[in-house]
């Protein structure tokens, strides 16, 4: 199995943040270093940090957050650099006010119960985030909107699965894509679960058990396949997908790929 590409960028305050140059794609190429970040939210970032993402000169930040999250850490780095916010709308989290997922949890609020959460929200990512993937790849082709950093608030479930998708628009192997996608779980820990925690906690008047949320927190393969299982059966296929849905015609990958790949 090809392991994605790593860099020696770093940031302290949030471990879960990573350069995708480097990636190999199935034609030989690889992704350009730092023109594709993928990180946790900006909560814990320090302002060594922020000296670092202001010196990568990011020119877009796709922030997948619920708009409560975006209040609680809001991406005050951003303020006064040339930097444009592409919020994406949408619910597919389990730290998102709304999320239908809690049924689920409401129903069997145990590690089982949790992992069928997981599952629901990873198969309505395809289309909760198609919209805005869309607009994500359009800034990318037509406006070189580059560097460009994707992050929701613990860096694993919805970053995933966007970094996902445009990793197999680049061609890369999805062995390689699952690798970089569980690489998120070296850094789940307290900080993300408290969140979730009070989340489950003021919708059902009790606390979770621990079981059920190592279950919510965790990263595993089978969520992501899901996701692709679920994009593939609406739109035929994956290539189906990405062009019904995404805009992603043949021409528009090979541009897409003539930008991120060398």
């Amino acid at each position: 199995m090809t392991q994605p590409q790593s860099t020696s960028l770093q940031l302290q305050g949030t471990p879960n943040f990573r350069d995708l140059g480097g990636t190999k794609s199935t034609d030989g190429r690889s992704i350009r270093p730092r023109l594709l970040l993928r990180s946790e939210g900006p909560f814990y970032l320090t302002p060594g940090d922020i000296d670092t993402l202001h010196g990568l000169g990011i020119k877009l930040v796709c922030d997948l957050r619920s708009d409560g999250e975006r209040v609680s850490a809001p991406n005050g780095w951003c303020v006064g650099k040339p930097v444009e916010l592409l919020n994406f709308q949408g619910s597919a989290d389990l730290r998102a006010a709304g999320n239908d997922a809690w049924e689920a949890l409401r129903a069997d609020p145990s590690a089982k119960g949790a992992e069928r959460a997981m599952l629901h929200n990873y198969k309505s990512m395809p289309w909760v985030m198609a919209p805005h993937l869309r607009i994500m790849f359009d800034k990318i082709i037509d406006e070189k909107a580059l560097p460009l950093l994707i992050h929701c608030t613990a860096g694993k479930d919805r970053t995933g699965f966007v970094v996902a998708i445009l990793l197999l628009a680049l061609g890369i192997p999805e062995e390689t894509i699952m690798a970089d996608y569980m690489l998120s779980a070296r850094h789940i820990d307290h900080r993300f679960a408290d969140g979730i925690v009070e989340a489950f906690t003021e919708s059902f008047g009790f606390s979770p058990s621990p079981d059920t949320v190592v279950g919510m927190i965790s990263l595993d393969r089978s969520y992501l396949e899901a996701s692709f299982a679920s994009a593939a059966e609406e739109a035929g296929s994956i290539d189906g997908y990405l062009e019904k849905n995404l805009g992603l015609t043949p021409i528009r990958l090979v541009q897409l790929r003539e930008i991120l790949l060398a």
